[in-house]
């Protein structure tokens, strides 16, 4: 299941982003992706059992993060002076 994001999704997009580069000098970029895998494995095991599987919640996981991969590859495709 991938998750079309709205407005209201990029919002807290930008306050994530904002948090993680007022903290980027304190820890290396292995460290801040270990602290949000560390995060994602909570917020996966903080989710409704009756309403969705295991497996339903790697599945959403894993889409969104290709997504959210596809959309880093296009923003740097697309960027001034690439070539």
């Amino acid at each position: 299941m991938i998750i079309k994001p709205g407005d209201e999704h990029e919002v807290i997009y930008q306050d994530l982003v904002a948090l993680v580069g007022r903290h980027k000098d304190k820890v290396s970029a292995v460290e801040m992706l270990a602290i949000a895998a560390n995060m994602i494995g909570k917020l996966a095991a903080m989710q409704d059992q009756r309403t969705l599987t295991a497996e339903q919640v790697i599945d959403i996981i894993i889409k969104n993060i290709e997504v959210g991969n596809q959309q880093i590859i296009d923003q740097v495709k697309n960027a001034k002076g690439s070539a």
